[in-house]
């Protein structure tokens, strides 16, 4: 009967330069469980030699394995990377449409409809008392008519202006008259308190 054929085996310094790595590293490995000594005849492990090919094997394996979560780490990067990019992107449009008055914050809306709302609700009011000592002992039709529909007209013209510039600009205003930090285009809260300027 033919003796089996013997494997090439190499020793730790060996093994290392064949793997690119130190000796300390091949045994790292070793305690990992990636890399196996040679075994003799009775299945008793040879002290500090190694079988080539299983270990070169075992090793081309181990870095396989290494590069595959290195890969899913690297896409997840990729995405998360790509997702700030674009909602940077959105914000920096979002800004600029802010800026050229084409887009206008929910709270600047909400500041300067309640302010005409309330000015025109005081006009409204006032239409009375403003025409009443006018039409005092007038007869005429064509003149009480003029008289309130000019007033009235003035109310609704009132009301019916609109200037994008107003939305930034009264918010703005009201929030430095109270003292309050005013929001930017670029977002960074700029102090108007009468403490802070004296700093």
């Amino acid at each position: 009967m033919a003796n089996p054929p013997r494997l090439m085996t190499l020793d730790t310094t060996q093994l290392a330069r064949l793997l690119n790595m130190t000796p300390r590293q091949v045994q790292r490995l070793k305690a990992e469980g990636v890399l196996i000594l040679a075994r003799d005849e009775f299945g008793d492990e040879k002290r500090g030699r190694w079988e080539m090919v299983p270990n070169v094997h075992a090793y081309i394996k181990y870095l396989k394995g290494y590069a595959k979560l290195d890969d899913a780490s690297e896409s997840t990067r990729l995405q998360l990377t790509n997702k700030r990019l674009a909602a940077d992107a959105e914000m920096a449009v979002l800004r600029l449409q802010e800026y050229k008055g084409t887009l206008h914050r929910s709270a600047d809306v909400e500041f300067v409809w309640t302010q005409k709302v309330t000015a025109f609700k005081a006009r409204v009011q006032a239409i009375a008392s403003r025409i009443s000592r006018l039409l005092v002992g007038q007869t005429k039709y064509p003149v009480i008519f003029d008289t309130i529909t000019t007033e009235t007209d003035l109310c609704l013209r009132e009301m019916s202006e609109y200037d994008s510039t107003n939305f930034r600009d009264k918010s703005e205003q009201f929030l430095s008259e109270q003292g309050a930090i005013a929001l930017g285009v670029n977002g960074e809260g700029e102090s108007n308190t009468a403490d802070e300027a004296g700093e």
